[in-house]
């Protein structure tokens, strides 16, 4: 055995794609060397046509590396351009959360390979524009951010329902001119526009770095180099001795090879496909020259030793070709069968790598199948197992404080958690599915009528998942039996549904079914009058006290978790309709409060929601008991005024007759300490106010229009809409369906 084990190891090691690959090159190279010294010591002569082969191959590498990416480049924007989010964008521009686009944008800019400098989304009915750094209007992006000679404001106004859809445009030099007195290049930008076919009053411009993209696709000694478009325009170039190239029209004088000699210079051009554009190279014709001296019984050689080169590589290929043929034909079967095995452990590597990639695949689709998204992949495969019953359990992750603060560390755990899942589940259930789903939600599939038995073995992970509760707490909400596959989506719904009645308790729950009516979280009436009169008053110490009788309750009676976050979200927005615009700021209210949603998302048990109520109510009623201190006794007159009198008419002349003063002064004074004038803060006043009343289900919207003020509903409606931008039908509607 000793003296076969060393042979048995060479024998695996020549059985290895780079061994072999080795071995077939070293004896090419030999081959090679050896008529290649032949040659040399034969002949020094010219073989100008192979230099002249080599730059033309250069150009189409070049021209390939160019398609390739502007093809590349048109897929992924428009999969960006009609995603979920730029359709509101189009559609509803009030409706959508701008920071989100524009980190998406950044997102983006930030993939090396793509080259992409800036992405712009330009609205022509808001005058609305959208790029990597801010939201702005079309005047302060393409006269100050990215202004350009060739491409000023009017141009980019002009763009709107063009014939084509996608169009690239020439480059062009942009400077950002937000430093007048030092404007900051932003290099040579290649424009591409992408417009809808549904709306032609909104565009997408994507910004390529054509200086980076010149540096990475033309891989050549001599510099010179352009590209016309299939008119004859000049995309982009570059000319190293400042000569002008010939026109369009000129080089189609070029032969068969694609190449002219004229000047003194040789003219390369290639005419790509997908984009219609023409790219050209230009070599002095005496360098090349200098640089090929071969003679013609040296070419004759060359070739002969290509041929042999061709020869063995195709009897390498051979070799080669029939395990990856193999592994191309169970990429297209897309079965469940197992990876094929190969002589050539790297083919078994790329087989087993690709079966994990098929796996993915399915369980995109079933994912897809789950959520009723509907498909247009060709290939996807079919998730049918009629007659199969099954049931789904879904787990709900919420992680510890800490973990959220490391991405890392939250997949790791969650991977972790997968494996265990499926390691409790395959011996009893071995066809069962556990995938993540979201970020905080994994699903398993288990193929099973046995409801019973599933739910006997959560219960012993449960015990496992109290014991790893420092990373996070798992909700396992488990559905009925389904006979189906027609019944994905239902069965899917149900996990949701009952993932749902997750309590705020700190602790592993095990969901079976759903609970009884929810409980009612809201303030009373007259507690929201004292809450709002509280924040008004800045009593830190009522309001916390009013909190914890209202949190108590809930410790009787714990509401879902669902429920809770809803009430601290519209408890969130009270304290905002309370204090804004005055005494605070909606900058001061925004830093006071934080992430709302994220911090609510934060708290595992009622007792730290709570918490985080009596702090929110804490430092707002500190805020404005400061702000009240500040002596501005006229504006205080004014807004007390204001609050007391909401249902009345108020008169500015009446007002200023009460303090002794005239209308004009008393008007100048209150804008300068509160930024708005008499008029607009009694509107927003009222409407805050309506907006609070519509709350209740039981309030008229004509009832809440007179109960501040307003006797005209129609004159209502208007300013509602002014204000939330919304109707108040709509407001109450949205309010309901939330």
């Amino acid at each position: 055995m000793r003296k076969i084990r060393p042979i048995l190891y060479l024998r695996n090691g020549m059985n290895s794609l780079f061994a072999r690959l080795v071995a077939g090159f070293l004896f090419i190279v030999l081959l090679l060397a050896s008529l290649t010294v032949y040659a040399v010591s034969v002949s020094n002569r010219s073989v100008k046509q192979e230099v002249v082969k080599y730059n033309t191959s250069l150009l189409d590498n070049t021209r390939d590396s160019y398609e390739k990416h502007l093809n590349l480049i048109k897929q992924q924007m428009l999969l960006f351009f009609t995603s979920d989010e730029i359709m509101r964008l189009q559609q509803q521009p009030d409706n959508v959360d701008y920071p989100v686009i524009v980190r998406e944008i950044a997102r983006w800019t930030t993939v090396p390979y793509l080259y992409i400098n800036n992405i712009v989304f330009y609205s022509k009915k808001d005058d609305l524009v959208l790029e990597k750094g801010t939201s702005t209007n079309a005047a302060s992006m393409f006269n100050v951010f990215s202004a350009s000679e060739e491409y000023p404001l009017a141009f980019w106004k002009a763009q709107f329902g063009a014939a084509e859809a996608i169009r690239i445009l020439p480059a062009a030099d942009m400077v950002n001119h937000i430093f007048r007195d030092s404007p900051q290049p932003l290099g040579e930008l290649m424009p591409i526009i992408i417009e809808g076919v549904h709306n032609p009053d909104f565009y997408m411009i994507v910004l390529l770095d054509a200086a980076k993209m010149y540096e990475a696709f033309h891989q050549n000694v001599y510099k010179d180099f352009l590209i016309y478009d299939e008119h004859g325009k000049p995309i982009f170039g570059r000319a190293g001795d400042g000569e002008p190239f010939l026109t369009l029209e000129d080089l189609g004088a070029t032969g068969a090879n694609g190449s002219l000699i004229r000047d003194g210079k040789y003219y390369f051009a290639n005419k790509g496909e997908g984009t219609g554009f023409t790219y050209v190279s230009r070599v002095p014709a005496d360098r090349i020259a200098e640089q090929t001296r071969i003679n013609l019984t040296l070419l004759a050689i060359i070739l002969a030793a290509i041929a042999f080169s061709v020869l063995f590589s195709f009897l390498i290929a051979a070799r080669i070709h029939n395990p990856l043929k193999k592994v191309i034909e169970s990429i297209r079967q897309m079965n469940d069968e197992p990876p094929y095995r190969s002589t050539i452990k790297e083919f078994n590597i790329i087989s087993g790598q690709i079966h994990g990639n098929r796996m993915l695949f399915r369980q995109l689709s079933f994912m897809n199948h789950l959520k009723a998204i509907r498909s247009h992949e060709p290939d996807a495969p079919k998730l049918e197992f009629a007659g199969k019953p099954f049931v789904f359990v879904l787990y709900h992750i919420q992680p510890h404080m800490g973990e959220l603060r490391s991405s890392e560390v939250f997949q790791n755990w969650l991977y972790d958690l997968r494996m265990f899942i499926d390691s409790k589940l395959k011996p009893d259930f071995p066809d069962s599915l556990t995938f993540q789903i979201e970020r905080d939600q994994m699903l398993s599939l288990v193929f099973t009528e046995r409801r019973a038995d599933v739910i006997a073995q959560l219960g012993q992970m449960k015990q496992a998942f109290d014991q790893d509760s420092e990373h996070g707490i798992v909700t396992m909400a488990v559905t009925s039996a389904h006979s189906a596959s027609d019944h994905l989506t239902l069965a899917y719904e149900e996990a949701q549904e009952l993932a749902g009645e997750r309590l705020m308790t700190g602790e592993t729950q095990l969901i079976l079914e759903r609970g009884s009516a929810p409980v009612a979280l809201g303030f009373s009436p007259d507690q929201d009058k004292e809450l709002e009169a509280s924040l008004k008053a800045g009593n830190a110490a009522q309001l916390v006290a009013l909190v914890q009788q209202h949190v108590a309750k809930w410790h009787r009676d714990v509401p879902t978790a669902a429920s809770l976050v809803r009430f601290a979200e519209s408890f969130a927005g009270k304290i905002r309709g309370a204090v804004t615009p005055f005494p605070l700021g909606p900058e001061e209210t925004d830093a006071l409060l934080g992430k709302t949603g994220e911090r609510i998302g934060r708290c595992r048990t009622v007792k730290e929601l709570g918490e985080l109520l009596a702090e929110w109510t804490a430092k707002t009623a500190e805020a404005v008991r400061e702000k009240k201190e500040e002596k501005h006794p006229i504006t205080t007159q004014v807004v007390d005024y204001i609050h007391a009198h909401l249902a009345d008419e108020i008169y500015l002349d009446v007002l200023a007759a009460k303090l002794k003063m005239s209308s004009g002064y008393l008007s100048s004074y209150f804008k300068a300490k509160t930024g708005m004038n008499i008029v607009d803060y009694i509107n927003e006043t009222r409407i805050a106010k309506a907006a609070g009343l519509l709350d209740d289900d039981r309030l008229k919207i004509r009832e809440a229009a007179e109960a501040v003020g307003y006797r005209n509903i129609t004159s209502f409606n208007r300013m509602f809409k002014k204000y939330m931008g919304l109707t108040p039908s709509e407001y109450r509607k949205r309010k309901d369906s939330n």
